[in-house]
């Protein structure tokens, strides 16, 4: 009998420690489903969005990456998304800093910015002339078709 009750108890303990789950983050993230889950609830609501914005403009390593991505990049800065610049986002001055050095640094983004102001009639032909002008006087060797 003694040795049936430790039997049970050997069988017991292990099958109580094999059924312990880890619901660390680590491994909540490693479910693919569960990460793509936990990021659509964060896009979808105002809150998080918000929060996480902020946690990603604290991080260098999220900004630069956010400045390599080009694709998002020209999304920002075309057309009806345009809308962006007078977000929350853009009202924070090191947002904006960083966005217009990274702009500054890059010939091909800055003559598309300034391409697209002059088809929208934000600024004149002159105008545009006379900022390339002064921009190639700086070093910047932009041209503009």
């Amino acid at each position: 009998m003694k040795t049936v009750v430790t039997l049970l108890i050997v069988i017991s303990l292990f099958t109580v420690t094999s059924c312990k789950q880890d619901s660390g983050i680590q491994t909540m993230m490693k479910n693919s489903e569960t990460r793509n889950q936990m990021m659509q609830n964060i896009a979808d609501d105002d809150e998080m969005m918000k929060e996480f914005i902020g946690k990603m403009r604290d991080n260098k390593h999220a900004m630069q990456m956010m400045r390599e991505d080009h694709n998002m990049m020209n999304m920002m800065m075309q057309g009806d998304n345009m809308q962006m610049m007078n977000s929350n986002m853009m009202e924070d001055k090191n947002v904006m800093e960083e966005m217009m050095q990274s702009i500054l640094k890059d010939e091909k983004k800055m003559s598309q910015i300034m391409q697209m102001m002059n088809k929208k009639g934000f600024i004149s032909d002159d105008c545009m002339k006379t900022s390339i002008k002064l921009v190639n006087d700086k070093g910047v060797n932009m041209n503009i078709n």
